[in-house]
């Protein structure tokens, strides 16, 4: 039993193929975290259908992933709170 043909098939017609643009308004997300965070690379993968920080700050490999947006702000928020040091406070000069 052999198989029909396909678009592929020697003497078959080219056919035009348009390509799917998938999660769109997910990558465009993804796009506009990484330009409001200059200390971190943010992307979306397709295949995995997650949103990926990676570090630049950090010498050490760092990366963090999430679902949403919103989730994988509130884990760079978190790593940063754990690993940068706070601020040490003002002194205030009396004149």
């Amino acid at each position: 039993m052999s198989r029909p043909g396909g678009r592929h098939a020697p003497g078959v017609l080219v056919t035009e193929v348009r390509p799917r643009l998938w999660d769109q308004d997910k990558k465009a997300a993804a796009d506009l975290l990484d330009r409001m965070e200059p200390g971190w690379h943010v992307m979306y993968g397709l295949w995995s259908r997650r949103f990926y920080a990676i570090a630049v700050w950090q010498t050490e490999p760092l990366i963090e992933d999430a679902r949403s947006v919103e989730e994988l702000c509130e884990r760079m928020r978190a790593v940063e709170a754990e690993i940068m040091p706070p601020e040490a406070p003002r002194q205030r000069r009396v004149a």
